[in-house]
């Protein structure tokens, strides 16, 4: 793991440890490389201030802890020390100066079948120290297996329970990453030390083929394929692939043993080296020289903070990957005027980079292009502005959607921000634009989110979040938002902190939703309603099943679909369901999940789909008007315009249906791929590919 200088705002200490330098930040929190007084290297993780205002998840964090400081192996990185009831609370493990294999496979390529066959025999070994401790790992998966000259280190054994308990993880209805979680898990049924089997068999062919052994892309399409369909192991050699595929079988009881596993991958004798893989046996060369010059540039001294003398030649932070681009759309829509923020909401999908000089599709209609400078992209977009950031340049310009004119272009104030670099963070320059409310641009930046003024830019205030860059939604004079187990309010002409309130679970609050007298979350089945005057609960509804969409607050009801596949409709003030519609697709297992889009609503009318399949509802009284599937096998998104409901389609198909028929008026490729963006704001049509952005109107 790379090292940055620590920051003005790191501590010196932490208990008995000398911080040297910062080696990123996960969703637990900071990470730092440190020293104990006895010159020891150890990684030692600060939890974040906001999690311990969570008692469960404080609860969990001791009892996690105690377990893991059990976990004694040649291939974990264990526990030395810890304080799960300080303030702040941390833990102490040991330093592992290696890649991890997601880093190793990016850099330097897949693995040959033998050093697969010996990573395999220490993880194994690995899992059996957890499982001997009466753990669960759970979350075994490349970023999780750091590679060090002398073996492997499996890390966030234990931990990962606790961390998984809250949203802090990505928003679903298990722990885990795609394609490395068992089905059992998927199908919501009970899940042990075999599930951390089968994660280990999609690590293994993840080595050998340099992609997990159900594919890539969206999360719901790779658990698709976990639960029916067989993996793809033609890349390994025969003897491995065998191995591989016994641990990735469906059924627990039909996989092996950790200890069968440690007797087969280890039986195989290591080749001598061959200029592939070293002396270790097991590690390639390439990646044995990465890790031993990560080894050699561990800072034995406090790495110089910024500001200091030195700081012009301390390393520069690792660059950061292209930001994942999520295929679904989860709006936040606030209150009085939900309405008219629904009929201008932006919809993202995929064009393939190869359609680069389109020609004018006939029911596209060429407004403007605009070259991009080098780093730029496209972040937000209001209802008549788009607005383009520059992480590392920290600028941002604001378009106009009609004609592509520069509205402002500013360069912004910064803090150190933090930058993905796989398993964990690091600390790096760049800005990220989390959302636009009510007339309000937000930014973050390290600690701080900030607010500039949508119109013109100009600096508004900002805001120590601690990281936790959320995307406030703004009604009147307040900012609502969300910290996962709680939500603070902001006066939005100052940036001061009004008052803040917590709901005693954890909640999806990338789907809050503000009415006029109430602010709406989910947590899992339940929808819970604050009341803003008496800033006490007003009222809670429970589902059948978990939410799966974004809330969308019209005419007194608020709107959203559930895993199971179902639409609802629920009275916005009272909290009382005024009506639930089913809706199963052909092939739709509502166990999966994601299978279900944002609601549209409009004229009366909510757009809804799952699984290709688009229906039209009454809104009042939730009768069916039409339904239609359409080609491609997933659909994006939705939008209305008009008379015209857009329907965007994994398969770069764009097509208008008639809002009142449901039939097909035209319908236009755009290709599929995942290289550019396509954004939809009212009629217009923005394309961006190869650093160019392009704007269509679209007929309707």
């Amino acid at each position: 793991m790379a090292s940055v200088p620590l920051t003005a705002g790191d501590p010196v200490r932490v208990g008995r440890y000398r911080l040297l330098a910062r080696l990123g930040q996960g969703g637990m929190g900071r990470v730092y490389l440190a020293r104990s007084p006895g010159g020891r290297a150890v990684a030692v993780k600060v939890v974040r201030e906001a999690l311990l205002r969570d008692e469960g998840f404080r609860r969990r964090f001791v009892r996690e802890v105690a377990a893991a400081r059990r976990v004694t192996g040649f291939f974990t990185a264990a526990v030395v020390d810890a304080d799960p009831e300080g303030d702040p609370a941390w833990l102490a493990t040991e330093y592992v100066p290696g890649l991890s294999l997601q880093d190793a496979v990016a850099r330097h390529g897949v693995w040959p079948g033998d050093a697969v066959r010996g990573l395999g025999a220490a993880l194994a070994e690995a899992l059996a120290a957890v499982h001997a401790a009466d753990l669960v790992h759970r979350d075994l998966k490349p970023s999780n297996v750091l590679l060090a000259p002398d073996g492997p280190r499996v890390i966030d054994f234990g931990i990962s329970a606790a961390v998984g308990d809250t949203a802090l993880t990505q928003t679903g209805t298990v722990i885990g990453t795609p394609g490395f979680i068992p089905p059992e898990q998927l199908r919501h049924e009970a899940s042990g030390p075999a599930g951390d089997v089968f994660a280990l068999g999609a690590v293994l062919a993840y080595a050998a083929a340099g992609v997990g052994p159900f594919g890539a892309g969206a999360s719901h399409a790779v658990n698709y394929r976990v639960v029916h369909e067989d993996p793809d192991l033609r890349a390994l050699p025969p003897a491995l692939a065998d191995v591989v595929a016994r641990c990735l079988a469906k059924e627990p009881a039909q996989r092996p043993t950790v200890a069968w596993l440690l007797d087969e991958l280890g039986e195989s004798e290591t080749p001598a080296p061959d200029g592939d893989v070293t002396t270790a046996g097991w590690l390639p060369g390439p990646v044995a020289e990465s890790a031993a010059r990560l080894r050699a540039g561990t800072p034995t001294e406090p790495l110089p903070r910024p500001g200091d003398a030195t700081t012009r030649t301390a390393p520069a932070p690792a660059p950061a990957p292209p930001r994942a681009r999520h295929r679904r759309l989860r709006t936040v829509l606030a209150t009085a005027t939900a309405l008219a923020v629904t009929a201008t909401a932006v919809v993202l999908w995929r064009v393939t980079a190869e359609n680069k000089e389109p020609g004018r599709p006939p029911h596209l209609e060429q407004l403007w292009t605009h070259t991009l400078a080098d780093g730029q992209r496209l972040s937000v977009s209001s209802q008549d502005t788009l607005y383009l950031e520059h992480e590392k340049d920290h600028r941002i310009t604001a378009l106009d959607v009609t004609d592509g004119s520069r509205r402002w272009d500013r360069r912004v104030r910064v803090d150190d921000v933090s930058q993905d670099t796989g398993h964990l963070k690091s600390v790096g320059n760049d800005i990220r634009i989390t959302g636009v409310s009510g007339g309000l641009l937000f930014y973050g930046s390290n600690d701080h989110l900030y607010a500039v003024d949508a119109d013109d830019g100009d600096h508004r205030w900002r805001y120590v979040d601690h990281t936790f860059h959320p995307s406030p939604v703004v009604v009147g004079d307040a900012a609502y938002a969300d910290m996962v187990s709680f939500f603070y309010v902001l006066d939005t002409r100052t940036g001061d902190k009004l008052w803040d309130y917590g709901f005693g679970v954890n909640a999806d609050g990338s789907n809050i939703a503000v009415t006029d007298d109430a602010l709406l979350v989910h947590s899992k089945k339940k929808l819970i309603a604050v009341d803003l005057r008496t800033r006490k609960q007003k009222w809670t509804h429970q589902a059948a099943s978990e939410a799966e969409t974004g809330l969308v607050v019209a005419d007194g009801k608020v709107y959203f679909g559930t895993l199971d596949g179902a639409l609802y409709a629920v009275d916005a003030r009272s909290g009382e369901e005024e009506w639930r519609r089913t809706f199963e697709g052909e092939l739709w297992d509502g166990r999966l999940g994601e299978g279900a889009g944002m609601p549209r609503v409009a004229d009366g009318t909510v757009y809804f789909e799952n699984d290709a399949y688009v229906s039209a509802f009454d809104a009042d009284t939730g009768s069916q008007r039409w339904r239609r599937k359409q080609e491609a096998d997933e659909v994006t998104s939705l939008e209305v315009v008009d008379d015209t409901l857009l329907v965007d389609a994994s398969d770069g198909g764009l097509t208008a249906l008639d809002t009142g028929s449901g039939e097909t008026g035209w319908r236009e490729s755009l290709g599929g791929g995942d290289e550019t963006d396509v954004r939809v704001i009212g009629d217009v049509v923005v394309t961006g590919t190869d650093g160019r952005l392009t704007a269509y109107r679209a007929a309707t």
